[in-house]
């Protein structure tokens, strides 16, 4: 005896078929790879390195960041990208759902009958129809799970773009403050050393002094005058980056020379306690979280090829109206229905599927890969500030004793010179060194509020206080 299969007893055989395979049986995601804890605190004592939740004057640092946040052309990027990511994976999950059309349509056909009389034959139908298709293996739901990773990756890449931007001019606007301030030491310095200069001419004049000493004292002027233009062309270059940073056309350095000088960053210090371990410091990272769900995103892939290779189900059913008038729709009669199924296995494809299985589960690897990557690089970032901030911090403190040991010492030497028990060449060392050791301590007070600021940033923390 025949038995006569229908379409959908034919879905129902085959499923039973293939109820055995299994979906790809894909590695381990993304490894945790965080420490127990960091290797190089700095010390915990109030004398020595500790983390800002904010700067004692942090109305300029936030305006700063506002302008970023508001203005940057790159975060722009990124929320249209999530704009564009959120909407693709809306669509990917209406997918999931039944689909509706409904149409209408009319004909004028003329056509001989059997005696050869040509005659006009009209028609006239309205429909409905309802498609879906019956997700077998997983992979209209894996498409929308992956389409739905992309949405979440793209708005923590998102808040990675504007942790990373706003940490960037931060550290820019802290550099321009620190050459500021060395721009204003050089020229404060220069006026001291033009009057040790006057004060050497006179001396000349009085036969007291060499013509040894006037040179010395024109050479140090000169060298003074000669570090100017040098500061003022960084702090423009700095300037001309934090500008485009901040979606600004490039500012005239000439004029913003002129702008009030921002004292430098003094940080408001808390207890290091307060910074997250090793773990929680991956939990907080945008771009670590967001790597990891791009490996998530790259093992429903995964599972979309291997659904590929097996048969799909669709199932279609349609209600409408057909007649040779319009008056005559929608009257008894002329109703028409139809409800079918369809099944389709492209079996024969000479391994084409197969093979993108296998480069979509090579894409899950180099994801976790990234992924692992991403944990690495943070806690290198996390390591590195937080050594960067001890090691600065203290190295900010022997600078300070040595700037006043050396302000100390030229003001002796000049009184020395003035009493004549001493040379000009006595005072012109003595004065060489404190401009240096000045020159370095506001160096080295620019380096520890980046390095400030680099922890914020590695650890994913409020860069100010109103961020």
């Amino acid at each position: 005896m025949l038995v006569r299969l229908t379409p959908l007893a034919l879905a129902a055989a085959a499923a039973a078929l293939l109820a055995g395979c299994a979906a790809p049986g894909l590695k381990d995601g993304p490894k945790n790879l965080a420490p127990a804890t960091f290797a190089q605190l700095p010390a915990a004592n109030p004398g020595a390195a500790t983390m800002t939740t904010a700067f004692v004057d942090s109305a300029q640092l936030q305006r700063v960041v506002d302008e970023v946040l508001a203005n940057n052309r790159d975060l722009r990027a990124a929320a249209a990208r999530l704009k564009q990511a959120e909407a693709l994976a809306d669509a990917a999950g209406a997918r999931r759902l039944p689909s509706v059309s409904a149409g209408a349509n009319a004909s004028r056909q003329r056509a001989p009958n059997d005696q050869g009389v040509y005659n006009n034959f009209n028609s006239y139908g309205v429909n409905a129809t309802a498609s879906w298709e019956v997700d077998l293996w997983g992979r209209v739901s894996a498409t929308a799970q992956a389409a739905g990773y992309d949405a979440q990756s793209a708005a923590l890449d998102r808040d990675a773009a504007a942790l990373s931007l706003a940490g960037t001019a931060l550290n820019l606007q802290a550099q321009l403050i620190g050459l500021g301030h060395r721009l204003k030491l050089a020229k404060e310095t220069l006026v001291v050393q033009n009057q040790l200069l006057d004060l050497v001419k006179a001396r000349v004049g009085a036969g007291r002094g060499t013509a040894l000493d006037q040179a010395r004292a024109e050479a140090l002027v000169a060298q003074t005058s000669a570090s100017v233009p040098a500061l003022r062309n960084a702090a423009c270059l700095t300037r001309l980056q934090l500008d485009v940073l901040r979606g600004q056309p490039p500012a005239d350095c000439d004029k913003a020379d002129s702008d009030p000088l921002p004292p430098m960053p003094e940080p408001r210090l808390i207890s290091l306690g307060t910074l997250p371990d090793p773990s929680g410091l991956l939990a907080a990272r945008p771009d670590v979280k967001a790597a990891t769900v791009r490996a998530q995103a790259a093992a429903a892939r995964a599972q979309v090829a291997w659904a590929a290779r097996w048969p799909t189900l669709g199932l279609t059913g349609q209600i409408g109206w057909s007649a040779g008038s319009s008056s005559d729709l929608f009257k008894s009669g002329t109703q028409i229905h139809s409800i079918a199924a369809a099944l389709n296995w492209n079996f024969l494809d000479f391994g084409a599927r197969k093979a993108e299985a296998s480069a979509a589960r090579s894409g899950f690897d180099a994801a976790v890969a990234s992924a692992e990557q991403a944990q690495l690089t943070a806690l290198q970032d996390a390591q590195g500030s937080l050594s960067t901030l001890r090691e600065t911090e203290q190295q900010a403190t022997a600078q300070a004793a040595a700037a006043e040991a050396t302000q100390r010492a030229r003001d002796l030497a000049l009184k020395r010179y003035e009493a004549g028990v001493t040379d000009f060449y006595a005072l012109l060392s003595a004065e060489q060194e404190r401009l240096a050791a000045q020159d370095a301590l506001i160096q080295v007070q620019t380096q520890r509020a980046t390095a400030l600021l680099g922890v914020h940033k590695a650890f994913a923390a409020k860069l100010t206080s109103g961020s």
